[in-house]
């Protein structure tokens, strides 16, 4: 008989019944479809090997009892991983496939693909085997046969067969999935409960945005990638399509944004290690070289060494170029923002975290301590609102200090206490006067290093501007600055812009520009890095002695 029509006859008369069996022998569905499918793949390989089957009938109950047989020796004992009894061919598919637990977890992937059906496949199967209709009735309802069933069963056995050979050597998202973070950026609209927090919650959605980053995937390739068989992927991948977090054209499905990780910081930094005289190198010369001009202005602290004063006056000018470039109020502008299906209008903004793409901001920079940073902060927004009080205190997280426990209190706290430490700080010369609560502010701040006290003298270790001095700083220093690099700026940006459009071609604008945006406001990072590498900054040697390095307080 014709191998294929054999296939056909087997699943067209016994499908069925060996399910029912397979249900009454385990006692519950899941398990008995599982042990239902390991009969056919046994009755299938053994068929394969022989020229002439005598008694169909026979063959396939002796070979049902062998594989019931394997099971319950199985459960018996669990750790033993072989089974003696062999198919009556002389295969003994167990035996190949479950001699560690490492191919177990094969022949379970192997089930797995074995369910990845079509829609048109999928229908069968539960006309066939869940709702007891007859081969007859499937075909007459849906127009069609159950062959092709047969042929993928038989087809998936030999995918996986191989794919088993090259398992040890692969990276494959079966066997080591990915993890993404993804968030809505706080410089837009964001609800309570973005959307994006359901993908942070499912793995599944992760790994579906990662796959389809760059090239996209059609659903039998993500199925195949991930091996989850379609019933279950597909809700997900709907759910993702709906939220446009996924685009489809034509069978394949995009990832609408982008997702950095190791190989983009990399590339960053290689940009700006590439640049560092034309940016990097020109702001520390262009701020030493205006040194008297800064110290002139007479703002709190400006007595301080040239290589502790410009790690307040870099990052005063970082938020300077981010406020004032219309470049960069282009690319951050909130008219750039999707509207999202959850109602919100943000930036989505993504990062690979699985183990090979561990982030690292500095690029691998040559130095520790530049792994992360927590950017400019500024009390002109409290958890991404704008508070009434805007403008009067900026930190900047970088370094070996950036972490919360570091981070000076003024920053942490609400903006009530913030508000009554700003006034205290701006204030203070001696401890005459004081309440007790002020006394006990300034006592913290003393002892985590942000003042210093010298008799009943109290002294700021960071800087404060008068509104006057600030203004003055950015007209007489800044704004030179700013146009001096600013060829330099325009060139990057559509040098970052590219390079996002070829890795990520089916992003979306607005989430491009914003990550260009970003890409450029590192700029002040890498001249921080770069600084500290030519010995022009100096470098805390604890996270307490940095805290007070870049905190700003504007009277």
């Amino acid at each position: 008989m014709e191998m294929q029509k054999l296939y056909t006859k087997i699943t067209d008369e016994y499908s069925s019944k060996i399910l029912n069996w397979a249900i009454k022998k385990t006692g519950n569905r899941t398990a008995g479809e599982d042990l239902s499918q390991e009969v056919f793949l046994q009755i299938f390989i053994a068929a394969s090997k022989q020229e002439r089957i005598e008694k169909l009938e026979n063959f396939i109950w002796k070979t049902a009892h062998y594989v019931w047989c394997n099971y319950v020796r199985a459960l018996a004992k669990p750790s033993a991983g072989v089974i003696p009894e062999t198919l009556p061919d002389g295969t003994d598919f167990a035996r190949d496939y479950a001699d560690n637990d490492e191919l177990q977890m094969s022949l379970y992937y192997m089930r797995r693909k074995i369910a990845n059906l079509s829609s048109l496949q999928r229908k069968i199967v539960i006309f066939y085997y869940l709702d007891g209709l007859s081969v007859r009735d499937v075909a007459q309802k849906l127009e069609t046969t159950e062959s092709a069933i047969t042929w993928h069963l038989f087809d998936a056995r030999k995918k996986v067969k191989k794919e088993l050979k090259t398992m040890k050597n692969e990276s494959s998202y079966v066997y080591s999935p990915g993890k993404m973070g993804i968030s809505a950026s706080v410089s837009g609209n964001v609800p309570k409960k973005p959307d994006t927090d359901k993908i942070n919650d499912s793995l599944i959605r992760q790994n579906l945005c990662l796959l389809c980053c760059g090239v996209g995937k059609t659903i039998d390739e993500l199925t195949a990638l991930t091996g989850i068989p379609k019933p279950y992927l597909e809700y997900d991948i709907d759910w993702l399509n709906e939220r446009e977090f996924l685009l489809l054209d034509g069978k394949r499905y995009h990832t609408s944004f982008i997702i950095i990780n190791r190989r983009y910081f990399e590339y960053r930094k290689d940009v700006y290690q590439k640049n560092k005289t034309h940016i990097s190198g020109k702001i520390i010369d262009y701020l030493s070289q205006n040194e008297s001009a800064i110290r002139e202005i007479g703002f709190m602290g400006s007595d301080f060494p040239l290589e502790r004063l410009l790690w307040p006056i870099i990052t005063m000018f970082i938020n300077y170029v981010s406020s004032k470039s219309e470049l960069f109020l282009r690319l951050k502008s909130h008219d750039n923002c999707a509207i999202h299906a959850d109602g919100g209008k943000y930036h989505v903004m993504a990062s690979d975290k699985s183990d090979d793409h561990a982030t690292d901001v500095s690029g691998r920079y040559d130095n520790s301590g530049w792994e992360d940073f927590w950017g400019i902060w500024s009390d002109s927004y409290e958890n991404g609102k704008q508070v009434r009080n805007p403008g009067t205190c900026y930190w900047l997280g970088v370094y070996n200090f950036v972490k919360q426990e570091t981070r000076p209190e003024i920053v942490t706290c609400d903006e009530d206490t913030r508000k009554f430490l700003h006034k205290l700080y701006c204030n203070i010369q001696q401890d005459s006067g004081l309440n007790v609560n002020e006394r006990e502010k300034l006592a913290e701040a003393v002892e985590s290093g942000l003042i210093s006290k010298n008799g009943n003298t109290y002294i700021t270790n960071f800087t404060i501007f008068t509104k006057k001095q600030l203004a003055t700083l950015q007209e007489k220093v800044y704004a030179p600055l700013l146009v001096a690099i600013k060829p330099k700026l325009d060139v990057l940006a559509k040098q970052f812009s590219k390079n996002h459009r070829v890795n990520f071609p089916n992003a979306k604008e607005g989430n491009i520009n914003y990550h260009t945006y970003l890409d450029l406001w590192m700029f002040g990072i890498f001249t921080l890095m770069f600084g500290a590498e030519d010995n022009k900054i100096c470098i805390p040697h604890t996270p307490e002695e940095g805290a007070l390095l870049t905190l700003v307080l504007i009277k």
